[in-house]
């Protein structure tokens, strides 16, 4: 028989039975049988752990760490013949190894340098939510407020969107090489100038000309004007990020501490554990360290378009969508996005990125 109580304005029901034993937890009986999965979530149950092994080489971290561990494993081989051939130069570095290895404040500041890379990743992905639902609210004003003609509003509505396209291409250091719609043809503009604010000007001259004509009053136009204050919020946020990185100093100690503490591993493990478990053990330590420097160069500025920073393509083609939904805008991807790259400054940067793969290759394929 059920039994009703209630509490703070609500009912609970409790389907047990008066007599329930003692054996019996939270409402479910110790002689429950767990239901049986099907083969589907099954093989997504283990797929979240198998394709991180079986996928390797598609993981964009693992296609900039593999030279490493190559290198690394050839330097354990070299210690392996050392140790074999020279036992007094062994017994020195192992001295020496035994003193430096002993790193638990390295390993802080490694933990340190991830969180602090993250929380910027993290930083900038919330600035480019924002962003969506700025646009997509001053969007359905526009529609609902003005009494602008309707090609006038969908030359607004291109306007909204070539300012996330013009924010994109700022924040990533390259130039469109295609007209920005709604905007004046891109070789009009100069190429030291603001793009964003360049666009959002555009929009505050299009809003002010509504209000002269009387297509929107100066209350609405008051209403509008606040997400023009958060577009450029957002941009100013995301170059507070782009603009501030870990100073060098900090970054290139780290990497020193990492490549001395990889260069004394072999000289402690091969004496220890023999040449053929200690090679594993090496290359695994060496993947996991390597690993987390390079995560966190990649996602300390995260507006690039390597295959661990923000999809701002993919955000910038939402926005584009929902805004073609209520202006009536070309939803054509080929009407905005192409690039073209600015050389990069910082001296501890790499050379060459991984291009985002727009396939997770974590998921598990259906």
């Amino acid at each position: 028989m059920n039994e009703q109580s209630e509490g703070r304005g609500h009912t609970v029901y409790n389907s047990q039975p008066a007599n329930n034993n003692n054996n019996d937890w939270a409402g479910f009986s110790s002689t429950t049988i767990p239901r049986v999965e099907s083969p589907q979530e099954v093989g997504k149950l283990f797929g979240i752990w198998i394709h991180p092994f079986t996928r390797l080489h598609k993981i964009p971290v693992f296609r900039k760490v593999w030279l490493y561990l190559v290198v690394m494993g050839a330097y354990a081989f070299a210690v392996t013949w050392v140790v074999d051939q020279e036992s007094t130069a062994f017994a020195i570095m192992k001295d020496v190894g035994n003193a430096a290895f002993l790193g638990a404040v390295f390993g802080l500041l490694l933990v340190f340098r991830t969180n602090s890379a993250y929380e910027r990743w993290w930083e900038g992905r919330r600035q480019w939510g924002h962003l969506v639902n700025e646009t997509r609210n001053l969007a359905l004003k526009v529609k609902a407020y003005s009494g602008a003609p309707a090609r006038d509003k969908i030359r607004f509505g291109e306007q909204i969107v070539s300012f996330c396209y013009a924010l994109k291409h700022h924040l990533r250091d390259t130039r469109p090489n295609k007209d920005l719609p709604g905007i004046e043809p891109i070789n009009t503009i100069p190429t030291n100038i603001h793009l964003p604010a360049f666009v959002s000007s555009k929009m505050v001259m299009t809003m002010e000309e509504w209000q002269q004509k009387g297509y929107l009053s100066e209350f609405k136009l008051m209403m509008v004007d606040n997400h023009f204050n958060a577009f450029m919020g957002v941009c100013g946020a995301c170059e507070r990020i782009k603009a501030t990185p870990l100073p060098v100093s900090y970054r290139a100690f780290l990497r020193q501490g990492i490549a001395l503490n990889l260069l004394i591993l072999p000289w402690i493990l091969v004496p220890m554990l023999g040449d053929l478990f200690s090679i594993p053990i090496i290359l695994v330590a060496s993947y996991f360290l390597l690993g987390l420097e390079i995560i966190a160069e990649d996602i300390e500025e995260p507006f690039g378009e390597g295959g661990d920073d923000l999809p701002l393509d993919t955000i910038c083609g939402v926005i584009q969508k929902t805004v073609a939904e209520i202006l009536a805008v070309s939803e054509s991807r080929k009407k905005f996005t192409s690039t073209v790259n600015m050389p990069e400054m910082d001296p501890l940067k790499y050379t060459t990125t991984i291009k985002r793969d727009n396939h997770d290759p974590l998921k598990h394929s259906d």
